[in-house]
């Protein structure tokens, strides 16, 4: 079993994520999973954060999501022609930083 590997910046690019997300929802409160995954590329890019770590992240966030009943999350993630709440996207952004937060200030070991 591995181990998951979750960089120091996680909890920064994911709250970044959070509110670049919420910025770009639409109208009708909606976005496209793969805005999901630009949003995280670019909180990472803004914060001067390395590609490598962003898709560490990233795979925090599948990981999450996949844990919430998303069934198939990376494709979510790469989807730029079906929308989805956002309410949905924060949700999972959420579970994630606070999932990150606890495992920040724990000596807590997770497994893939």
């Amino acid at each position: 079993m591995a181990t998951l590997v979750v960089p120091k910046s996680a909890l920064r690019i994911l709250e970044m994520t959070l509110d670049i997300v919420t910025i770009k929802a639409n109208a009708d409160g909606e976005l496209f999973g793969g805005q999901i995954a630009d949003a995280m590329g670019e909180a990472g890019n803004q914060l001067g954060i390395d590609r490598l770590e962003v898709l560490l992240v990233r795979t925090v966030l599948a990981r999450t999501m996949e844990s919430l009943g998303e069934n198939y999350p990376s494709e979510v993630l790469q989807n730029h022609e079906t929308r989805m709440s956002v309410s949905d996207a924060i949700k999972y952004l959420r579970a994630a930083i606070e999932w990150t937060a606890r495992l920040q200030n724990s000596a807590e070991k997770v497994a893939i």
